[in-house]
């Protein structure tokens, strides 16, 4: 697993040794969220089940944000191997609402263009190579610029190489945000009169290619989750595995 993989070890020296190899059970944690596949469906070359919920559970709520470490080692080996510096120095925001799939409580509201979707929304940084650096996920219902604040906020500090972020008039709100972080905001507005994605803004394809790709990953088909960090974790897996395949 490259660059990720020391993410994906047991801390050494301390507890008890680990029952199943941390490589094969990220290997299931990728399998599922390529297939969609349900936790006890899994094949039997993997460890069983309630071992990877558990180390799952650990690995989404841990202090050491195994996922999103794992994203930034593994993002910065593909700049390196195409001749780029490991952190980018601009960085492109989007969002996307995606469809509530889970039966019981859960974190989805409606949201998206007039409120008609009920599910999440999804928002990601992406650069200039188009790959994900950052992702979040919220309720459908707070406006885009909002989760895109809290997003930068959140990951500005592990780039600290970004002077400029590219969005769609949508993230117009985040001016203030860019003023007092002292980068600069572009906002990359589509001629007057037209309408959906206009393919010639080269830079806020680089967001659109991103969602197809982890769009190919089943269990990102809609938000199956009950809780937003359930739903960022599976998603930060997501493209983790776009990451792979990029090396």
């Amino acid at each position: 697993m490259g660059a990720g993989r020391a993410y994906l070890r047991p801390a050494g020296g301390r507890g008890r040794p680990a029952l199943y190899d941390r490589r094969e059970i990220a290997n299931a944690l990728l399998f599922l969220a390529r297939t969609g596949c349900q936790w006890r469906y899994l094949p039997d070359r993997y460890p069983p089940w309630p071992a990877m919920w558990q180390q799952w559970r650990r690995w989404r709520d841990g202090k050491r944000q195994v996922w999103r470490r794992a994203m930034a080692l593994l993002g910065a080996e593909v700049r390196l191997n195409h001749g780029r510096r490991a952190t980018p120095s601009m960085v492109i925001i989007d969002g996307q609402t995606v469809r509530g799939g889970r039966a019981g409580p859960t974190f989805h509201n409606a949201g998206g263009r007039g409120g008609r979707t009920v599910g999440a929304k999804r928002t990601i940084l992406v650069e200039i190579l188009w790959l994900p650096v950052a992702a979040r996920v919220d309720p459908a219902k707070p406006h885009d610029v909002r989760a895109g604040r809290e997003l930068l906020d959140e990951r500005l500090g592990d780039l600290p190489r970004v002077q400029a972020v590219v969005a769609d008039r949508g993230y117009r709100g985040l001016a203030k945000l860019a003023a007092r972080r002292q980068i600069r905001l572009d906002i990359k507005a589509p001629p007057k009169g037209s309408s959906g994605f206009v393919p010639n803004r080269p830079a806020m394809a680089g967001p659109e290619h991103a969602f197809a790709q982890l769009g190919r990953w089943r269990r990102l088909s809609r938000c199956y989750e009950g809780t937003p960090e359930s739903a960022r974790a599976w998603l930060e897996v997501a493209a983790f595995g776009c990451l792979l395949g990029r090396l």
